[in-house]
């Protein structure tokens, strides 16, 4: 059996589209008896909708960064939340030091802090606008977000939040920052399905596929491929690239 672990922005759904090529290559891949699991840093509630919009097949589903983890039933598995003071002290930072609304989600809802300046704007839905003061009645907080202006920005805001706070691990990804726990990976999420698996199953191989910040330990854990319009810093960890992840499959069948 071979396990192959997919990032889902600009790695499966690329310009907004699925090429129809992957959906063919994954249904052959889980027909030849290996696993296809999505690892993505969108929160379950993003994720599961395009899942089903798109009609995706997958045998296992990382969240989160790898905050939560489902089976191919859509039933919690995994889950990694912060030490709640600890989440409460970086939305304090974020709400404090920078401008527009801060993001926080758990296995139930994501909800958004008002910004300071007035400006809420926010490009995706919401379950519901909260006060800075209302933080504290939030609990089991699994990742925190912040909208940023533009990809320098986003990695200017990754970079402050890595020097400053031990306790987490803040990915860039164009304009948005992803806050997560200090151990939370996706390579983590590799680890930790391998380890179900590898009980009952002889594991040949496990392949990793990947474009952003986010998918970099999972790339260089596990030799993976980097999507060939990812960023030169992307880029230069490996030597494998690919167009769509059909063509990994293909090759690996």
């Amino acid at each position: 059996m071979k396990l192959f672990f997919s990032d889902y922005d600009m790695t499966i759904y690329i310009h907004e589209k699925i090429d129809k090529s992957v959906f063919d290559a994954v249904r052959k891949w889980r027909d030849a008896g290996n696993k296809f699991i999505i690892a993505t840093g969108r929160n379950k509630f993003s994720i599961l909708d395009h899942i089903q919009r798109h009609n995706l097949e997958f045998d296992y589903l990382i969240a989160n960064n790898g905050a939560l983890i489902f089976n191919d039933k859509k039933e919690l598995i995994f889950e990694n939340s912060f030490n709640n003071d600890t989440a409460y002290k970086i939305i304090n930072f974020l709400h404090e030091n920078f401008s527009g609304t801060v993001e926080i989600s758990n296995n139930d809802y994501i909800l958004s802090i008002k910004s300071k300046d007035g400006n809420d704007y926010l490009p995706f839905k919401v379950d519901k606008k909260i006060h800075i003061n209302e933080i504290q009645n939030i609990k089991n907080i699994i990742q925190i977000n912040k909208i940023t202006p533009n990809p320098e920005t986003t990695e200017m805001t990754a970079n402050i939040i890595n020097e400053k706070f031990e306790e987490v691990t803040a990915y860039a990804n164009i304009r948005t920052v992803d806050i997560v726990k200090n151990n939370v990976s996706k390579a983590n999420g590799v680890d930790f399905i391998y380890e179900i698996l590898k009980k009952d199953n002889d594991i040949e191989k496990i392949l990793t596929a990947g474009d952003s910040n986010n998918d970099i330990e999972m790339i260089k854990r596990y030799d993976g491929y980097v999507q060939i319009n990812a960023n030169e810093k992307i880029k230069s960890i490996t030597n494998k690239y690919f167009n769509f992840i059909s063509d990994i499959i293909y090759n690996e069948l």
